[in-house]
This record gives structure tokens, sequence and C-alpha cells, in this order.
């Protein structure tokens, strides 16, 4: 019995120090990381853009973690953010950022942005200028490393990228809007099709300045976002979700599309869509108690008025509220996800089945090898 118990001892040592062993082959095999898209990983690039429509450098954003507004559309860290701590990387700063040194990555998300140049135009910076920025930075990496030293890094880096959510609520704010000689025009089908050409052609991009592994992040329930509920008496609005997932089954088969062209171009998707509606049909097993709601906010469910926000004064009786537990929230304000959910969605994302990620987890395409 004693010699079971022993063994029993060492082999579940063995187990931790193996998984140990493995986060740190993970941490060697990514020297930098460069993130791309919208306000899911922005993390103040907006600070930097004057005619920017979306900002969350005011209180009560950051709270949790920074204790300070950084930027990013989060009571704490964004889910970039927990990538960089598993890599025991640097936060990347905003591209933007005066002195900003990027030589462990760079962040070019920016918060409203879309795949389409058209969405939310000169309001926020758009995938396809995010990746004109990106080769200017490479340039500045191949002044400072030397054109092998650049190479070698970008092809080590991992690459995030998650833009799509705001060009799907862009049709649907048209479609809403329009008269319904209008409505007859506009075509779902056509609307994807043209957002993953245009995230298509932005991988072709990334491919051609030598990166070998990027993280597609899926979008979520579209139609289920306390702003999205707050217009429709608190139910989710079916179209929107139905555009997701139209615009996630999209961005799969182009992972399959570069698994076959281009065999050393490393893709991986995120299913944010089937966790998060995991959690909204079972919100305690993750500890979540409200998850049709803001968490900061005014107006219903927190979600007719930014969080941190002043309330125009023909709106009497509104006013801005702060729940006392962020981490029982799904979201933290109108559409953003808080910091609690999006470390859960980082877990599920590393080293998680393939229920979620596809087809591996993130930290498996950390760790392949790859050439420059």
């Amino acid at each position: 019995m004693k010699v079971l118990l022993a063994l029993s001892v060492v082999i579940g040592a063995w187990v931790v120090v193996a998984s140990f062993l493995t986060v740190v082959d993970a941490v060697k095999s990514v020297p930098a990381y460069f993130v791309f898209g919208d306000s899911v990983l922005d993390v103040g690039e907006n600070n930097y853009v004057p005619n920017a429509e979306y900002h969350a450098n005011f209180p009560p954003y950051g709270e949790t973690f920074f204790h300070r507004p950084t930027g990013r559309f989060s009571n704490g860290r964004n889910l970039g953010d927990f990538f960089a701590q598993a890599l025991a990387l640097p936060f990347a700063p905003p591209y933007l950022q005066p002195n900003a040194t990027f030589n462990k990555g760079i962040n070019f998300a920016s918060g409203g942005s879309g795949v389409l140049n058209t969405t939310n135009a000169g309001l926020a910076i758009p995938l396809g200028v995010q990746l004109k920025q990106y080769q200017n930075a490479t340039a500045v990496l191949v002044e400072e490393l030397g054109v092998v030293g650049a190479k070698n890094l970008i092809s080590k880096a991992l690459f995030l990228i998650a833009s799509g959510s705001n060009d799907l609520t862009a049709f649907l704010i048209s479609l809403a809007t329009a008269s319904p000689a209008e409505q007859k025009q506009y075509n779902a089908t056509q609307y994807i099709s043209s957002m993953i050409d245009g995230y298509t052609t932005a991988l072709e991009m990334l491919y051609a300045s030598g990166a070998r592994k990027v993280v597609l992040f899926g979008v979520g329930l579209t139609g289920c976002s306390p702003s999205v509920r707050s217009a429709n008496n608190s139910a989710c609005v079916n179209p929107g979700n139905e555009l997701a997932l139209g615009y996630n089954e999209g961005l799969k088969l182009v992972v399959d599309g570069f698994h076959t062209a281009v065999p050393d171009f490393h893709l991986v998707l995120t299913d944010s869509y089937d966790f998060i509606s995991d959690m909204v049909k079972n919100p305690t097993s993750f500890g979540l108690k409200n998850v049709t709601g803001g968490c900061c906010g005014a107006g219903f469910l927190h979600a007719q008025f930014q969080c941190g926000t002043k309330v125009p004064a023909n709106f009497p009786g509104i006013k801005q509220a702060l729940c006392k537990h962020p981490s029982t929230y799904l979201y933290w304000d109108f559409v953003h996800l808080t910091e609690h959910v999006d470390k859960i969605l980082f877990g599920a994302f590393w080293d998680g089945n393939s229920s979620y990620t596809y087809p591996i987890n993130v930290r498996s395409l950390a760790l392949l090898e790859t050439k420059s």
C-alpha cells in the first residue's frame, strides 16, 4: 500500500513538472506578439486617434486590475493581455503611443473598427489600415534587429486578430433603419462574403510579412449584447446571432483553405459564440449572476448610455450605475465582457480541448516550430 501511494505521488509530481515544462517551452517559443482588431483587444490605441468615436480612457474603466483607465474597454485586462501573461511578455503598447518599444509586441487594435473600411469610417482605424501600420512597424524592427533578426522574431511571434462584430452590427443597424424597399437590397450572404474577402487579404499580407502563427477570434453573440437587448425589450435579436454564426463559419473555411494552400501558415480559430452561449444558458456554472445587462452604464440594462459617460439632460431620472461585483456579470458595459469572463475564455482557448478552438488550442500553436 505504501509503495502504491509513493508511486502515485511520484507520478503526480511528474505530471505537474511536465505541465510546467510545457508552459516554459511555450514561453520560449514566442518572443513577441502582435494584436489587430477592435475594442475586444484595444489597449488604448483610440487614445491617440483624434476622431475616434469610442473611448475607454476614463473611470471606471480599468478599475479592477490597473486601478485606472488605460483605454481598454474592460474593468481590467482584456483577452489579449491574458495571452501576454501566459507567454511571460509585457503588455504590448498601442502602436500610436509615443516612444513605445516594439520588440516584444505591438497592439494595433482600434475600438469601433471593422474588417471593412466603411465600418465607422473615419471614427476608428480599420483592419486594412492596421496592417499598413504593421508594415511600417516591421521596418522599424528591421532597423533595430537587422533583416535576419526581424524575420526570426516575426516567424516565431503570435498574432491575434479580433475583427468583425462592428461590421455585423453596422449591417443590422442599416437593415433596421432602412425602408421596406431598401431592405430588399440588403444581402447578408454577400455582406459576409465581402468581410471574409477582406479578412483573407489581411491574412495574406501577414503571411507575406513572415507571420506563421495566427489566432483568429470568432465573434460572440452579436444579437444578445446588453445594447441590443435594451432596444428589444431585453430579448436577443436572432438575426444578429445568425449573422455571427455565418461569419464564424466563413472564418473556419478560411482556416481550412490556408491549411491546404500554405501548410506552414498555422491558424487557430476560437469559438467565443458557443462558449458565451453556454454561459448564458448556465451562468452559475461560471460564477455569474447576470448575463443580460452591463455591470456599468446607464438606462435599461445599464446599456443605453456608455459606462462612465454623462447622461444627456433630456433623459431625467437616468443615472450612471456601477455594480459591486463585476466578476458576477457576463458584460462589463453595453457590449464588452468583464475581465472575469475574458479570463475564462482565455483558459479555454489557451489549453482547452477542441470544443472551443480549431484545429488545435493556442498553447499548441505557440509550441509549433516555425522557419523564418
